[in-house]
């Protein structure tokens, strides 16, 4: 199989966008969802495969019960679907821009075991442990996500790049309301995915 819908990234990874001076952290919702690439950063559950916006959120890596004075920090908010927060609740967990996911856990792609996701440090049996990542019910929706785009891989390249794309909805960073009053990294809305968009230069599909 060329195409993996589970495929954790490699390196650590580094904030595209700095925006600041929102009154709640909810207006961050456009910023993370291109930051993160419109999937969760746990699980790496898509929004295409999904019903409603509602199955996400914005998961404070510090708990804003533990930190509340960082509720409205960007950098410490991540895209995670509700499953994985609400998993999460208050615990403190490996970050991806401490550490790269893809080299703490991975997602079995072959053979009996395909679609169950295992350790490779103790960071990545951390995560699996708390989100219960491997759970059943998980591994279950996982493999039948495996099987949908190894079928429209094989089969349908149209219902694929729906599949693995990206959303139409793509934010329009430069224009989303409420505006931030400063962005600590503004060079970032250029390189958005709308903005790719826009310049012809957006992929068909992203790991």
């Amino acid at each position: 199989m060329s195409v993996s819908p589970f495929k954790y990234p490699s390196a650590i990874h580094v904030r595209r966008h700095g925006p600041v001076g929102y009154s709640a952290y909810r207006h961050f919702r456009p910023w993370l969802r291109d930051e993160f690439c419109f999937r969760c950063v746990y699980c790496l559950r898509r929004e295409a495969w999904c019903f409603q916006d509602s199955d996400f959120e914005l998961d404070h890596e510090v708990a804003q019960s533990l930190a509340p004075e960082l509720c409205r920090d960007y950098a410490n908010l991540v895209y995670a679907c509700h499953n994985c927060n609400q998993r999460k609740g208050n615990k403190r967990l490996p970050s991806p821009t401490e550490i790269p996911f893809g080299a703490s856990m991975e997602v079995i792609m072959s053979g009996d075991k395909y679609g169950t996701i295992h350790p490779l440090n103790d960071d990545g049996t951390r995560l699996i442990d708390e989100l219960s990542l491997d759970a059943p019910k998980i591994t279950r929706a996982r493999r039948r996500f495996i099987d949908i785009t190894r079928s429209f891989e094989n089969n349908d390249r149209p219902m694929l790049l729906v599949w693995m794309g990206f959303p139409e909805d793509l934010p329009d960073l430069s224009s989303v309301r409420p505006l931030p009053s400063d962005n600590l990294l503004p060079d970032g809305v250029a390189e958005s995915w709308y903005e790719r968009r826009e310049r012809d230069d957006l992929p068909e599909m992203y790991e």
